[in-house]
């Protein structure tokens, strides 16, 4: 097996793993109903804490395309086509 396969089945895991925690911690208030030792307020903060890592990502790419703006020169005007004379073709 390849480090990358290695790689991809410990994503795959840790994926699954976190999904399952999301997932639970969404439906904290019903999972409480059942289990009372369960902390129902967790239902909040698994909408807020996605939420607000969104946010941020979007206003990183922002600021990312604002600093890249600012920092690239402006590309050099392309040089028009000089096209022939008449005098040149009757040269020929």
């Amino acid at each position: 097996m390849s480090r990358d396969q290695i790689y991809g089945g410990l994503i795959l895991i840790v994926s699954i793993f976190i999904t399952i925690l999301y997932i639970a911690a969404f439906f904290a208030k019903a999972i409480s109903a059942v289990f009372p030792a369960w902390p129902a307020s967790l239902d909040w903060w698994s909408v807020a804490i996605p939420v607000f890592i969104f946010v941020l990502a979007v206003l990183g790419i922002a600021i990312w395309i604002g600093w890249t703006m600012l920092t690239t020169p402006p590309p050099t005007p392309i040089e028009p086509i000089e096209t022939e004379s008449a005098e040149d073709k009757s040269k020929d």
